[in-house]
């Protein structure tokens, strides 16, 4: 796949990489595909079945290293919270 045409997005600690799409956000690896990616997919069901706002699952191709899932925006836990004056 051919990231250039997607905007990159920070990531997190891991070895992922994020990419916004038109609609989602495109999560790829190189290394510990297991660990990245399928553990990844497996804790965002497990947060969404117990009802904590998770990305769901779009699409995957784990040979090729990507998982897509549901794009939330811009806006972050700490934006959130930063805006928030009420409950600091």
């Amino acid at each position: 796949m051919n990231f250039n045409k997607f905007k990159k997005l920070s990531g997190d600690a891991s070895f992922r990489h994020f990419y916004r799409s038109r609609n989602s956000i495109i999560v790829y690896c190189i290394k510990n595909k297991k660990s990245n990616l399928l553990e990844y997919d497996a804790i965002n069901k497990i947060l969404i079945k117990k009802k904590v706002i998770a990305p769901s699952l779009i699409s995957q191709n784990y040979k090729k290293n990507y998982i897509e899932i549901e794009d939330f925006g811009d806006l972050t836990v700490f934006k959130k919270f930063k805006n928030n004056k009420t409950n600091k």
